[in-house]
């Protein structure tokens, strides 16, 4: 399998191991064959020029970074089988998800169409909500909208925070996303 993965920050982690780790390939390479980060930014006092932890997780492996979903369709024999996209934090062209042999999956944290947008798991703690939902959906143009793959639902502890409950969500959806993949 060629996955391109999109995403950025630490809580994404336990997905893309997930992907690299179960769909590993006959010959022991990586089925990651390209990830789509954000560009280093500065950071702190010293505006230290700071990489994501997906482009570094990326790196170690030599593994291609892209910093725009456009700078994929450069690849000459751009033969991508499948995206998947976890808190990547822009939106993927028509052109760019036409490039996908299987499409793009996105891991959003409601049950949509709930909470679209950049922050629903702030939305679910603002609005005091018991639990959220996760949906794995195959992208199109639109914001967090095309075909519904899985949906479920996880409690919200009432002392629980933003991070906390991000850390919990993503080894959880990249569990019901590696036994949903095979299928």
């Amino acid at each position: 399998m060629k996955i391109v993965f999109f995403g950025t920050p630490e809580y994404v982690l336990p997905v893309i191991e997930s992907l690299n780790k179960t769909f590993k390939n006959k010959d022991g390479s990586s089925p990651i064959v390209a990830v789509v980060t954000q560009p280093p930014k500065p950071v702190g006092r010293n505006q230290i020029k700071t990489y994501s932890p997906v482009d570094a997780w990326a790196h170690k492996r030599k593994i291609p970074i892209f910093y725009e979903p456009e700078d994929l369709l450069a690849i000459q024999k751009n033969d991508y089988e499948l995206g998947i996209i976890a808190d990547y934090g822009k939106i993927i062209s028509r052109r760019v998800i036409d490039t996908f042999l299987r499409g793009i999956l996105n891991i959003h944290f409601s049950t949509l169409p709930l909470y679209r947008g950049a922050s629903p798991v702030q939305a679910a703690i603002i609005g005091g909500d018991k639990e959220i939902g996760v949906s794995i959906f195959k992208i199109d143009e639109g914001l967090d909208q095309g075909p519904m793959v899985s949906q479920f639902k996880e409690s919200i502890s009432p002392q629980e925070t933003y991070g906390e409950l991000k850390r919990r969500l993503f080894p959880t959806a990249a569990e019901v996303l590696c036994e949903l993949l095979p299928a």
